[in-house]
């Protein structure tokens, strides 16, 4: 009985010292840019496409509960509407917290210059804009970023700032991304 007992341990440890990760090792890729989410203009980057009829806005929130946007914003270098353009990102958000704070974040985005041209990422969590900073997951993507995992901050540089006119056109949100690729 000790005999087998014996070999099968044997056996199991020694894969287990033999075991390697899968896919190898990891390289970390930052990136960071600006995404310039565009309003109240005849050709605006967001829209609301869907909204309940009792949907209220709050003195404090952002956007009325139950609120869905889709979006089509450009990713800049700088913060200024006038920086190299580096992307697009696409996707929507929708307002999930009855304090008009907490919107539901889906978004791909693409490279359009520099060395991940056409490659692009994706992000989805909750998006809580009373937080200073927030952490949002990179949960795939695509191109030089296929099965890419991390993590984005995200820093509300300026709301309803967009053009620095009354009333503005836009917010401005900084994206420093970490991505693990294989």
């Amino acid at each position: 009985m000790r005999i087998p007992f014996f070999l099968i341990t044997i056996l199991l440890l020694s894969l287990q010292f033999n075991a390697s990760p899968v896919g190898g090792s990891k390289k970390v890729t930052n990136i960071r840019f600006y995404l310039h989410n565009t309003h109240k203009v005849n050709d605006p980057s967001s829209v609301l496409v869907a909204q309940n009829t009792n949907a209220t806005a709050h003195a404090r929130g952002l956007v009325p509960f139950s609120s869905v946007y889709v979006f089509d914003d450009v990713l800049t270098k700088g913060a200024t509407s006038r920086s190299k353009v580096d992307g697009n990102a696409q996707g929507m958000y929708v307002e999930t917290g009855k304090d008009g704070y907490t919107i539901l974040l889906t978004i791909d985005c693409e490279m359009t210059d520099g060395p991940f041209k056409g490659s692009s990422f994706v992000m989805f969590s909750r998006n809580e804009f009373r937080k200073p900073i927030r952490e949002v997951p990179v949960i795939g993507g695509r191109g030089a970023f296929r099965m890419a995992k991390g993590y984005g901050l995200l820093k509300t540089v300026c709301v309803d700032c967009i053009n620095s006119v009354k009333p503005s056109k836009g917010d401005i949100i900084e994206y420093n991304v970490t991505l693990y690729l294989h």
